[in-house]
């Protein structure tokens, strides 16, 4: 599957099949010998370890050593379940994603960006991601932000995109151990371990951060919390993405008190809004 201009494409797959042990209760020392181990992901008060194979008895031991967890249910399925889709080549302006794994020839005058979303969830073709790509672009066509905040980098998508559209600086954050070390893999992956800069933490508190831009695909009731504060209004550009139609309206309402909406865009229920001081 190909999205965008037509590339000649060698497919491989990161993982044949996963299995995932959810747990109830947050996991934090990950001492699992076993070379099939890919990471741990906490949210919620669980966690869900991920591996290339069974390794239900290796997690059950696991969870005896550590009493003050539960193994609650074991999945497996292929890569692609997991993701909701094949991973595909996209294009968005003059950026040209693919997976690592795969032979891909750009179209012409497009940049080659190698981007792998491990087991983070985020293949880049959710409408959130693809229209925060979209104005982000269109945002670079008009200015140059030195410094620039990516809240909830997930993959490292938006933060690597920025990068490469020229800005100076990116520090990219969240709160979830896996996305960080998924979002550094694609810093690496791109060369651009000098511009830009992944940490683990919430992104309520990396608000205060200094930026002229800061981006924001993030669930709803985080977005609210940090539009109540003053450090979200001393960013003279903000692009948020992630929002459905009802919650979009609400955080509409309250930032154009303070806001110029620039541009918006719409793919099904799902908004995206650039927005200017």
């Amino acid at each position: 599957m190909i999205v965008g201009d037509y590339c000649h494409v060698v497919s491989m797959k990161p993982y044949e099949h996963l299995y995932i042990y959810e747990i109830e209760g947050e996991v934090k020392d990950e001492s699992l010998v076993s070379p099939d181990y890919i990471g741990c992901w906490n949210e919620g008060g669980s966690s869900f370890l991920f591996f290339r194979s069974d390794q239900r008895s290796l997690v059950e031991r696991f969870v005896l050593e550590n009493g003050s967890i539960r193994l609650v249910d074991a999945y497996d399925m292929d890569y692609e379940q997991w993701q909701g889709g094949e991973l595909a080549p996209f294009r968005v302006g003059s950026l040209w994603f693919h997976p690592p794994f795969e032979t891909s020839t750009p179209p012409e005058n497009c940049r080659d960006v190698p981007f792998d979303p491990g087991v983070v969830f985020g293949t880049g073709l959710h409408p959130t991601t693809l229209d925060c790509l979209h104005l982000l672009v269109d945002f670079f066509g008009r200015n140059r932000p030195k410094r620039v905040l990516d809240l909830g980098t997930g993959t490292g998508i938006l933060a690597v995109a920025a990068a490469l559209l020229g800005t100076e600086e990116v520090l990219a954050v969240d709160i979830n151990r896996l996305s960080v070390n998924t979002a550094r893999r694609n810093v690496e992956l791109n060369g651009l371990e000098g511009k830009v800069e992944i940490v683990e933490g919430d992104a309520r508190k990396a608000i205060e951060e200094e930026a002229d831009l800061a981006l924001m695909n993030i669930h709803f009731d985080v977005l609210d919390a940090i539009t109540d504060t003053e450090a979200f209004y001393r960013k003279k550009w903000v692009i948020l993405s992630g929002v459905l139609r009802s919650d979009y309206y609400t955080l509409l309402k309250k930032l154009q008190k303070r806001r110029r909406l620039v541009k918006e865009r719409r793919t099904g229920h799902w908004f995206s809004a650039w927005f200017e001081a």
